[in-house]
């Protein structure tokens, strides 16, 4: 079963970590630990997030650069595809970090770090899934264009003799990810400067809207120590005064 699943195509194992992230999230409402509904739909997107993302990084650890050629060539999720990802795992993250701002605050103890903990799960499996699929894109497109004779090159060009492995193209979509911008691999086709400079304002984007949202987070976490931590103060002084 197991076998089936990994030779499955990106689409297809997509669908699937979905459908197996939507089966974990309904399920867990019904636990015995009673699990809020925020608390249900984020341990639903780290599951179906890491249904495919560990499959998909065992496959770049087991393929060379044969393998990769040949299910690069044939199996990647459609352009549609890869968009909705995107939006989603967008969508995701601004609902972790909101969800944060309105519930962090209200709860104590075990149940706010275990909110904590599922929002920063989520928000590091939504990165991690933006820049994986794109890795898989960059792969098929590159491949892809030894098989169209109008294409003068596959578009990257990887420092070094070896025919660039899935490791490669991950290598490079986290840079992009990480900095917005290239390294040491020159992009030499129009088809591929647009395709990373989407990859680029994508990653900008959701870098600088989790990092100012999680400042807002951070500052109402401050905010609401500082308050508790004033409220015994108040009350002694209180206290004091009327015993005066």
């Amino acid at each position: 079963m197991h076998g089936r699943y990994f030779m499955m195509s990106g689409w297809q194992r997509l669908l699937c970590a979905a459908a197996i992230g939507l089966a974990a999230g309904f399920g867990s409402y019904f636990l015995p630990w009673h699990l809020t509904g925020a608390s249900c739909g984020l341990l639903g997107w780290c599951i179906g997030a890491s249904a495919y993302l560990l499959p998909a990084w065992w496959l770049a650890e087991t393929s060379d650069a044969d393998h990769t050629r040949l299910r690069a060539q044939s199996m990647d999720p459609p352009r549609a595809w890869l968009l909705v990802v995107m939006l989603v795992a967008v969508f995701v993250s601004m609902a972790v970090i909101l969800t944060l701002l309105r519930k962090v605050p209200t709860l104590h103890g075990m149940e706010r770090i275990g909110l904590i903990t599922l929002g920063l799960a989520a928000l590091a499996s939504s990165w991690l899934l933006i820049h994986t699929i794109y890795a898989f894109h960059y792969a098929h497109r590159y491949y892809q264009a030894e098989l169209d004779p109008a294409e003068q090159s596959p578009g990257l060009d990887f420092p070094g003799k070896l025919d660039p492995d899935y490791f490669d193209f991950l290598y490079y979509s986290f840079v992009v990810g990480m900095t917005s911008q290239v390294s040491d691999v020159q992009v030499t086709s129009r088809d591929m400067r647009r395709i990373t400079l989407v990859h680029g304002v994508v990653s900008f984007t959701f870098n600088m809207l989790v990092l100012a949202l999680s400042i807002n987070v951070v500052a109402t976490l401050i905010q609401d120590s500082a308050k508790e931590g004033a409220a015994p103060s108040g009350a002694a002084t209180a206290q004091l005064d009327k015993a005066g």
